[in-house]
């Protein structure tokens, strides 16, 4: 009997792993909190994104990074996990910062979910243009549903706190500036090669 290979998922473990570390430090010194960002706190703008009000919370988003690399089957390198959440996590805090400044605090990696998931399914495009084509389609009807629908469809009954749907829109924002940006630079670097 042959055992899965797990190396693919090698990299979405140790960011799992880091992120039960980081909940164990508590989501109270790490939490997007703009008083505390503004008094010079400033690792927040990312750490806010790497925390979750509870156990369940972080499940369900552990679970949603699984099913990113399990759906579009991206093989990113553990770096190449880093600076998309990174990128991701830092452009969310920054539009809470400018666009909703009476965002008290935040918690969750569900915004980044959204990032990511449209970055892996650009990336896995190619190679599996139904699913990545479905993915992308649910993510835009989840976000005009959460943005102009009274319709309920999100997590916050089942992990006892409100959800902050308004990440999820700036995450798939962030992602497609993310990707524009990338095109260009492989448009220049295709260019730069030819003179």
């Amino acid at each position: 009997m042959n055992l899965p290979d797990l190396r693919p998922y090698r990299p979405i473990l140790l960011i799992a792993l880091l992120l039960i570390v980081l909940q164990g430090l508590g989501p109270a010194l790490l939490r997007y909190d703009p008083r505390a960002i503004a008094s010079g706190e400033l690792w927040r703008l990312i750490t806010g994104h790497l925390v979750h009000a509870n156990l369940r919370h972080l499940l369900l988003n552990l679970a949603g990074l699984w099913l990113c690399q399990a759906l579009t089957g991206v093989r990113w390198r553990l770096w190449q996990w880093c600076w998309r959440i990174l990128l991701l996590a830092l452009a969310i805090s920054l539009a809470f910062w400018f666009w909703q400044p009476r965002i008290q605090g935040y918690v969750g990696f569900s915004g980044v979910l959204f990032g990511l998931y449209l970055l892996a399914a650009a990336e896995s495009f190619s190679r599996q243009v139904l699913v990545s084509s479905l993915l992308v389609g649910l993510l835009v009807v989840k976000i005009l549903l959460e943005q102009f629908s009274s319709v309920k469809i999100d997590s916050g009954g089942w992990i006892g706190v409100p959800v902050l749907v308004d990440a999820h829109l700036y995450g798939f924002l962030a992602a497609v500036l993310l990707y524009l940006l990338q095109q260009v630079g492989r448009l220049l670097g295709t260019f730069n090669a030819h003179e």
